[in-house]
């Protein structure tokens, strides 16, 4: 697609303003990308062996042991308890986030770190510039003493670099608690997924040695945006175990030479023996991926992704994924269809043992050009938990059959195509 950039028309420069605050790298993509996105791993263990562990180290952060991890869904149970943290905080509020708008949720944590900032807690807040906005909010938290900073202001001279967005979404309290997944600041992610108007979320609570892991993310973005260099017991305490769980911090970041975030998962994929479960956002995930997932079935791993059904706010983003079923189902893939209301989830099981929850999408942006971030667990019993949550949530989709896919008409085919174009944009 990219060798096709010089024939486009001034028209192609417009189309991203229909993509929403989902659709932010446009001009990374005109520029492309230097990262090595295609790699080589022929599944040499599997999941389950102390070697895929070890090796897991490769992608991210030490794997650490002594944590403990509470799984929450939708935002009745992750706002109140993100809210609660910050109002115990003793020290450091760190918060990171793609989307915050001045709605009703936004209001709910500007009263909480401003709350925190009076206290004499030293409170960050870091809001991506083209995802988030903070309007009346900024002189309340600026006269409160909360660091409210956005992360790679747009400008006209710097346009060139619009794509270069932090998708990460991170909350570490004291250095000792942080919270990852889904979630943007953004009255759609509050209730409990009853309606169109409450999407359906999972974000991650943890403490022990990984919120260090999650300090350190947070850190990278903080200390480019300011300068400032976090270090010291107030965000760096020694955190002794609290629990049993194995678990590491993932970070990928734009200046990486290779995409972390595709190595991840291909990796989980290309070790799998018995399942795969998949629950994701936006699923466009790229040929190398797509034929790991048939020739996972083919070794006999029950694989099954778990996606938004109508219910989604980038209806181009269903369509262009739409346009790749055909190939995965007919490979013995299965994929559910998410129906009450938008799934926003971007959670992963291999083989009942290792579980990832964090901020990537299968899509062009999370692999290539995002900042992004994810915890990952090593723990049958975490990982039960998970599959548990997403067996449960396939009770409410729709599953497609390729029969199904087949029979969709001319007129679906079309607008698909239309959309597949698009794909390196999403």
């Amino acid at each position: 697609m990219r060798e096709q950039l010089g024939r486009a028309s001034w028209s192609i420069l417009l189309f991203p303003a229909l993509l929403g605050t989902s659709g932010c790298t446009f001009i990374n993509n005109l520029i492309g990308s230097e990262k090595r996105v295609v790699y080589k791993f022929d599944h040499p263990f599997n999941a389950d062996n102390p070697a895929f562990r070890r090796s897991a180290e490769a992608l991210g952060m030490p794997m650490v042991e002594g944590n403990q991890a509470v799984i929450l869904q939708n935002g009745d149970a992750i706002i109140p308890a993100m809210i609660g943290d910050i109002t115990n905080a003793r020290k450091t509020v760190n918060l990171e986030s793609y989307i915050f708008q001045p709605d009703e949720a936004g209001r709910l944590f500007t009263d909480a770190l401003i709350a925190a900032a009076k206290r004499g807690v030293q409170v960050r807040l870091l809001i991506d510039d083209f995802g988030g906005k903070l309007k009346g909010f900024k002189k309340e938290l600026d006269a409160a003493g909360v660091m409210a900073r956005k992360y790679r202001p747009m400008r006209l001279f710097s346009i060139y670099k619009i794509g270069n967005r932090t998708h990460r979404k991170i909350l570490v309290v004291d250095g000792r608690v942080a919270y990852t997944g889904g979630l943007g600041i953004d009255k759609r992610w509050m209730g409990d997924a009853r309606n169109q108007n409450e999407w359906r979320d999972t974000q991650v609570r943890v403490e022990g040695p990984v919120a260090g892991q999650m300090q350190s993310i947070f850190a990278e973005d903080w200390t480019y945006t300011t300068g400032e260099i976090l270090a010291g017991d107030d965000y760096y305490p020694e955190n002794p175990r609290v629990g049993s769980l194995r678990a590491q911090g993932i970070k990928a970041s734009h200046g990486d030479s290779s995409s972390l975030a595709k190595m991840l998962y291909y990796v989980a994929i290309q070790s799998a023996e018995h399942s795969i479960r998949i629950a994701n956002a936006y699923f466009l995930p790229d040929k190398q991926v797509r034929d790991a997932l048939v020739a996972a079935v083919k070794r006999g791993v029950d694989v099954q992704v778990m996606v938004p059904g109508s219910n989604i706010d980038l209806p181009m983003v269903r369509f262009a994924s739409w346009s790749h079923y055909g190939e995965l189902l007919k490979g013995g893939v299965h994929i559910y269809e998410y129906q009450p209301t938008m799934l926003h989830n971007k959670t992963a099981v291999i083989d009942g043992i290792y579980s990832t929850i964090g901020s990537i999408n299968f899509d062009t942006r999370s692999m290539n050009s995002n900042a992004e971030e994810a915890l990952a667990f090593y723990d049958r019993g975490f990982a039960a938990q998970m599959e548990e949550m997403f067996e449960n949530d396939k009770k409410r989709c729709r599953e497609i059959t390729y029969e199904m896919w087949d029979d969709r008409g001319l007129h679906r085919r079309i607008i698909e195509t239309i959309f597949w174009i698009w794909e390196p944009y999403y």
